[in-house]
Protein backbone atom coordinates (compact mmCIF):
# COMPACT_ATOMS: atom_id res chain seq x y z
CA UNK A 1 0.00 0.00 0.00
CA UNK A 2 1.76 3.86 -0.89
CA UNK A 3 1.99 6.10 1.54
CA UNK A 4 -0.19 8.91 1.09
CA UNK A 5 2.03 12.05 0.27
CA UNK A 6 0.14 14.42 2.41
CA UNK A 7 0.95 12.41 5.57
CA UNK A 8 4.02 12.46 7.24
CA UNK A 9 6.62 8.88 7.55
CA UNK A 10 6.14 7.57 10.86
CA UNK A 11 9.48 8.72 12.47
CA UNK A 12 8.63 12.08 11.09
CA UNK A 13 5.06 12.43 12.97
CA UNK A 14 4.78 15.43 15.58
CA UNK A 15 3.99 14.53 19.61
CA UNK A 16 1.21 16.35 21.76
CA UNK A 17 3.10 19.21 22.07
CA UNK A 18 4.46 19.60 18.35
CA UNK A 19 8.26 18.34 17.80
CA UNK A 20 8.91 15.27 16.25
CA UNK A 21 8.29 12.13 17.94
CA UNK A 22 11.12 9.33 17.62
CA UNK A 23 9.69 6.09 16.36
CA UNK A 24 10.74 2.75 18.59
CA UNK A 25 11.84 -0.14 16.74
CA UNK A 26 10.79 -3.83 17.99
CA UNK A 27 10.03 -7.30 17.86
CA UNK A 28 7.68 -9.96 18.66
CA UNK A 29 6.67 -13.50 17.96
CA UNK A 30 3.26 -15.05 17.41
CA UNK A 31 4.07 -18.46 18.23
CA UNK A 32 2.19 -21.24 17.55
CA UNK A 33 1.92 -24.93 18.83
CA UNK A 34 2.02 -28.10 17.13
CA UNK A 35 -1.66 -27.98 17.73
CA UNK A 36 -1.90 -24.58 15.68
CA UNK A 37 -3.01 -22.72 19.44
CA UNK A 38 -1.12 -19.56 19.43
CA UNK A 39 0.53 -17.84 22.66
CA UNK A 40 -1.25 -15.02 24.65
CA UNK A 41 0.40 -13.30 27.46
CA UNK A 42 -1.86 -11.27 30.09
CA UNK A 43 -0.03 -8.64 31.02
CA UNK A 44 -0.45 -7.38 34.75
CA UNK A 45 -2.87 -4.43 33.81
CA UNK A 46 -5.32 -6.97 32.91
CA UNK A 47 -4.51 -7.25 28.71
CA UNK A 48 -3.95 -9.72 26.39
CA UNK A 49 -1.28 -9.54 24.07
CA UNK A 50 1.57 -11.33 21.56
CA UNK A 51 4.88 -11.87 23.42
CA UNK A 52 7.46 -8.62 21.91
CA UNK A 53 9.95 -5.74 23.37
CA UNK A 54 13.17 -3.85 21.97
CA UNK A 55 15.66 -5.17 19.84
CA UNK A 56 18.74 -4.86 21.42
CA UNK A 57 22.22 -3.15 19.76
CA UNK A 58 23.96 -5.34 18.04
CA UNK A 59 20.76 -8.61 17.61
CA UNK A 60 18.42 -8.88 14.54
CA UNK A 61 15.11 -8.33 14.48
CA UNK A 62 14.54 -12.20 14.25
CA UNK A 63 16.55 -12.50 17.35
CA UNK A 64 14.56 -9.37 19.33
CA UNK A 65 12.07 -11.58 18.93
CA UNK A 66 12.97 -15.22 19.80
CA UNK A 67 14.27 -13.74 22.43
CA UNK A 68 11.29 -12.05 23.84
CA UNK A 69 9.32 -14.94 23.57
CA UNK A 70 11.97 -16.65 25.37
CA UNK A 71 12.46 -13.87 28.01
CA UNK A 72 8.33 -13.33 28.68
CA UNK A 73 6.84 -16.96 28.21
CA UNK A 74 9.53 -19.07 28.95
CA UNK A 75 9.06 -20.55 25.60
CA UNK A 76 11.79 -22.00 23.11
CA UNK A 77 10.49 -20.87 19.67
CA UNK A 78 11.55 -20.82 16.21
CA UNK A 79 11.12 -19.24 13.00
CA UNK A 80 10.91 -21.68 9.85
CA UNK A 81 10.27 -18.60 7.01
CA UNK A 82 12.27 -15.40 8.84
CA UNK A 83 11.89 -13.26 5.61
CA UNK A 84 8.09 -13.34 5.86
CA UNK A 85 7.53 -10.43 8.48
CA UNK A 86 4.30 -8.61 9.27
CA UNK A 87 4.24 -4.57 11.16
CA UNK A 88 2.03 -2.80 13.26
CA UNK A 89 2.64 0.38 14.24
CA UNK A 90 0.57 2.39 17.38
CA UNK A 91 1.32 4.76 20.55
CA UNK A 92 1.28 3.01 23.52
CA UNK A 93 0.05 4.49 27.11
CA UNK A 94 3.17 6.41 27.09
CA UNK A 95 3.21 8.43 24.07
CA UNK A 96 5.92 6.33 22.82
CA UNK A 97 5.31 5.37 18.98
CA UNK A 98 6.06 1.87 18.53
CA UNK A 99 7.04 0.28 15.06
CA UNK A 100 6.95 -3.53 15.74
CA UNK A 101 7.74 -5.89 13.21
CA UNK A 102 6.17 -9.42 13.66
CA UNK A 103 7.19 -13.24 12.76
CA UNK A 104 5.45 -16.55 12.36
CA UNK A 105 6.95 -18.93 15.29
CA UNK A 106 6.68 -22.18 16.42
CA UNK A 107 7.24 -24.16 19.02
CA UNK A 108 7.26 -28.17 20.11
CA UNK A 109 7.54 -27.14 23.73
CA UNK A 110 3.77 -25.42 24.42
CA UNK A 111 4.78 -24.51 28.22
CA UNK A 112 4.32 -20.89 29.68
CA UNK A 113 6.54 -20.07 32.29
CA UNK A 114 6.24 -16.68 32.75
CA UNK A 115 8.60 -14.76 35.80
CA UNK A 116 8.28 -11.36 34.76
CA UNK A 117 6.61 -9.19 37.13
CA UNK A 118 4.79 -7.30 33.75
CA UNK A 119 3.02 -10.36 33.25
CA UNK A 120 -0.05 -12.14 35.28
CA UNK A 121 0.11 -15.52 32.96
CA UNK A 122 0.31 -16.67 29.77
CA UNK A 123 -1.52 -19.43 27.28
CA UNK A 124 -1.76 -21.19 24.19
CA UNK A 125 -4.91 -21.28 23.07
CA UNK A 126 -6.99 -21.68 19.81
CA UNK A 127 -7.24 -19.08 17.31
CA UNK A 128 -10.72 -18.05 17.58
CA UNK A 129 -10.09 -17.94 21.54
CA UNK A 130 -7.32 -15.51 20.63
CA UNK A 131 -9.52 -13.49 18.65
CA UNK A 132 -12.14 -13.20 21.61
CA UNK A 133 -9.12 -12.68 24.36
CA UNK A 134 -6.64 -10.07 22.71
CA UNK A 135 -7.33 -6.95 23.81
CA UNK A 136 -6.03 -4.54 21.18
CA UNK A 137 -7.53 -4.26 17.36
CA UNK A 138 -4.09 -4.00 15.90
CA UNK A 139 -3.38 -7.63 17.26
CA UNK A 140 -6.34 -8.73 16.23
CA UNK A 141 -5.93 -7.55 12.83
CA UNK A 142 -2.50 -9.41 12.90
CA UNK A 143 -3.03 -12.23 14.05
CA UNK A 144 -6.19 -12.53 11.61
CA UNK A 145 -3.83 -11.45 8.57
CA UNK A 146 -1.63 -14.55 9.56
CA UNK A 147 -4.04 -17.28 9.71
CA UNK A 148 -5.47 -15.90 6.11
CA UNK A 149 -1.87 -16.07 4.94
CA UNK A 150 -1.36 -19.32 6.42
CA UNK A 151 -4.87 -20.61 4.83
CA UNK A 152 -3.62 -19.92 1.51
CA UNK A 153 -0.61 -21.52 1.76
CA UNK A 154 3.10 -20.86 0.63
Amino acid sequence: MARRPDRPLPSARRGADGPPVATVTGAGGVVFDPGNRVLLLQHASGHWVFPKGHVEQGETQLQAALREVAEEAGVTATCAKPQRTWTTYYRNPHGVQRLITWYRCETDHPVVNVTEDAFRGGEFCPPAEALERLTHRTDRDLLRRILNESERGP
